[in-house]
């Protein structure tokens, strides 16, 4: 699917659809996570008495979100996949917690199956966007 390029000037070339709204707040929202991740990596790197498993674990916490952000973003047609297993994840560790923090995974998971699945966003990633 192309559109026309809105404005004067070149109005009869064509150009790819813009991201959808619901894709590009999974976006931010994966690359969020993959910051705050970051941040807590190098928070038990630096902190005395920090284990070197939780180190790890939020290290490859961080590179799974950003590596799901960055296949989001470039509209990979595999990309809803990773972003499903993902949610999945972080909502299933945040079961044993029971409180706030349960809410918020279940709430991640609600998002991600709502914004990969609404129409704009499967017709984005799932190709055909070739120029015609």
């Amino acid at each position: 699917m192309v559109v026309r390029a809105p404005g004067g000037g070149y109005g009869d070339m064509f150009r790819y659809p813009a991201m959808p709204t619901p894709l590009r707040v999974t976006v931010l929202v994966f690359a969020l996570l993959s910051l705050l991740f970051l941040l807590a990596t190098v928070h038990r790197l630096v902190a005395e008495g920090g284990s070197f498993g939780a180190v790890v674990f939020f290290a490859v916490l961080a590179v799974a979100c950003a590596l799901v952000a960055l296949s989001l973003a470039a509209g990979r047609r595999w990309a809803p996949y990773p972003a499903y297993a993902l949610a999945g994840l972080l909502a299933a560790a945040s079961l044993g917690l029971f409180g706030t923090i349960t809410c918020v995974g279940l709430a991640l998971l609600a998002w991600v199956l709502w914004a990969l699945n609404t129409r704009a966003s499967r017709d984005w990633l799932g190709g055909g966007r070739r120029l015609r």
